[in-house]
């Protein structure tokens, strides 16, 4: 898919949140559990899954989908995360706190350090199989992002109408996309490369 127009009519397998974002830019979200979803590309019940770079090793996906298009700039992302009861933590010692805080730490950055280099192992698998990665243009991407707010609007009055302020929401949107332009200029400070993201990112940029 080069356009948002080759969007139109295809069936991609992108639950929840995903979903929306793939009917704001003009295609129609299946739920497909990820396990059938190889089975679906094959036999063409699904003409696409939306989805990172890892899973065109982990599951299969490049030996049925010959064509990738690179849309980072709309996703796909995922939030993990781990959560302890506020009231346990405060009945926590200070020095039980600070190791909490620390290996919390060190999770962290090994847990994103390991999804970025699945995702590259991910790009290498779908190269050895011949798949074809298409980049958007800047002016493209733009389309996609455009388009994509519908779907930002919708959770934005979703989760408004359960109590809390549209204006509260969008700040919280704000924030993520700040934080994420911040650790984006961060990461290519560093020189950690990535298989997509911007071009300073990647590894033929890092490595000069």
């Amino acid at each position: 898919m080069r356009k948002l127009e080759d969007m139109k009519g295809l069936l991609i397998r992108a639950p929840g949140r995903y979903g929306d974002v793939i009917k704001a830019l003009g295609g129609t979200a299946t739920p497909t559990p990820m396990i059938e979803v190889y089975e679906s590309i094959a036999k063409g019940v699904n003409d696409a899954v939306f989805g990172p770079y890892e899973t065109l090793k982990t599951f299969k996906f490049a030996e049925v989908a010959k064509y990738t298009t690179v849309c980072w700039q709309i996703g796909c992302e995922t939030v993990f995360y781990v959560a302890m009861n506020k009231d346990t933590w405060k009945k926590l010692p200070p020095d039980i706190q600070a190791i909490f805080t620390e290996v919390s730490g060190i999770y962290r950055e090994k847990y994103a350090l390991m999804w970025n280099s699945i995702d590259f192992e991910g790009l290498e698998f779908a190269k050895a199989k011949g798949v074809e990665f298409i980049e958007l243009s800047p002016e493209e991407a733009a389309r996609w992002k455009t388009a994509a707010n519908a779907a930002t609007d919708g959770y934005v009055k979703e989760v408004g109408g359960k109590g809390y302020k549209e204006d509260e929401v969008r700040e919280w949107i704000k924030f993520l996309r700040e934080r994420t332009d911040y650790w984006t200029k961060k990461q290519i400070e560093w020189r950690i490369a990535s298989p997509t993201g911007p071009k300073e990112m990647r590894p033929e940029s890092i490595l000069k």
